[in-house]
């Protein structure tokens, strides 16, 4: 693969560039999935079907991210020091695809109908890790207009896919489609497909440490998406909808504050002195200001969202809005702090703090929000809480004085 990299995407003006073409591509996918897809399935499906077709996407949205992103992060990072090859990566793909495959069969057995049911997710599962993965063509190179097209290709053929969806009534096709046009514009334009089996003396190695990171992975994108699995179990598909649709305002707000929090780690980094303490807590006021700020944006902007997208759900979700806009935005302040906590402490605390984080959101769930879905929203929130307050805690604890 060539990765040259010209000057203008590493000066300022390039990093500005790039972070804007990484944020437009992830808020066009998603724009498009939650302002155009999700809202027009919900009217032609309605909310309970709906809940067990996002309970599907639910298990995709653990699994695919898990594997295709930590065996992009781990590309990243092992290039630098092992001279590995583009089948030590399309190996782990195929493998963890395969185990991720067997996974959702096994979880999504009750909202699959048939056979065809069946193949289509295993198809879904595979292109998605792939897709996910897939953008690290991009990040090698520094082409971050490439990685936008990549994405603008994805989004169309999710349109496109829903065209199919209309047609055929399988809405598989809207989520396939893209992902496989996406994987077809990636290897057109570059070079991370090619000799796919080839591998290196390092295989080994690379998988030991991107099987790491995949655990890291997997507790957070678990930890981010438990809602649509236990609110199927505990409570029923309609619940899935209600709780999905009332969080996301907040959860998109992710997709501002990752480039953020790139920006925020980079600029850190580049100190040769750690964070004293008052340096520490100047940086979590100005997110403690920055959520106040989200919150009240959030606060107007969830219920104009579902009254105009999803009317008939108003009703029954009018109650969750506050609890679920308070426990997103302290979700994305914990993100916030800990990135600025890693820079002046071991990488093991945020395996140490997602696995806390996750027995703790775990524990409060099964023993209170089986109650219902108002129960759960709380006990998420509070898990969300306890998480901002051991963030801030070893922040304190770990900075210079």
């Amino acid at each position: 693969m060539a990765q040259t990299v010209n000057s203008t995407h590493t000066g300022k003006k390039g990093i500005f560039g790039n972070t804007i073409y990484t944020m437009g591509g992830n808020l066009l996918m998603n724009g498009v999935l939650q302002l155009a897809v999700y809202p027009l399935l919900n009217r032609r499906m309605g909310s309970a079907p709906l809940g067990d077709l996002l309970f599907i996407m639910g298990i995709v949205a653990i699994l695919c991210p898990t594997a295709g992103q930590s065996l992009n992060t781990s590309r990243l990072v092992v290039r630098r020091e092992m001279d590995v090859t583009n089948g030590d990566y399309d190996r782990m793909l195929l493998f963890f695809g395969g185990i991720g495959s067997v996974i959702a069969l096994i979880l999504a057995r009750t909202s699959i109908e048939n056979m065809a049911g069946s193949v289509f997710t295993v198809i879904l599962i595979m292109t998605t890790i792939f897709r996910y993965y897939g953008d690290v063509e991009y990040r090698l190179s520094l082409h971050y207009r490439k990685y936008f097209i990549y994405y603008s290709v994805l989004t169309a053929g999710y349109l496109i896919g829903f065209g199919l969806y209309m047609l055929t009534d399988i809405w598989y096709l809207i989520f396939v489609t893209g992902e496989v046009m996406a994987l077809a514009y990636v290897s057109l334009t570059g070079s991370i497909f090619r000799d796919f089996l080839k591998k290196s003396p390092y295989f080994r190695i690379a998988f030991k440490r991107g099987g790491f990171l995949l655990f890291s992975y997997l507790i957070t994108n678990l930890t981010l998406n438990i809602d649509r699995l236990v609110l199927k179990f505990l409570i029923d598909n309609t619940a899935v909808t209600q709780y999905y649709v009332v969080s996301l305002i907040g959860k998109t707000m992710v997709l501002l504050v990752a480039p953020v929090n790139t920006i925020v780690i980079s600029y850190l980094t580049r100190r040769k002195e750690d964070l004293n303490r008052k340096q520490f807590m100047k940086f979590a006021g100005l997110g403690l200001a920055a959520a106040a700020v989200f919150l009240v944006f959030a606060q107007i902007a969830t219920p104009v969202f579902i009254r105009l997208f999803y009317s008939d759900l108003y009703a029954g979700v009018k109650p969750l809005i506050t609890i679920v806009n308070i426990s997103q935005i302290l979700g994305l302040l914990s993100a916030y702090l800990f990135i600025v906590v890693l820079t002046f402490t071991g990488e093991k605390w945020q395996l140490i703090l997602q696995i806390m984080h996750l027995v703790i959101i775990s524990v409060l769930v099964m023993t209170v929000g089986g109650r219902g879905i108002q129960s759960f929203a709380i006990a998420v929130l509070i898990a969300n809480a306890i998480r901002v307050a051991v963030v801030i805690l070893l922040g304190m604890v770990k900075a210079g004085k």
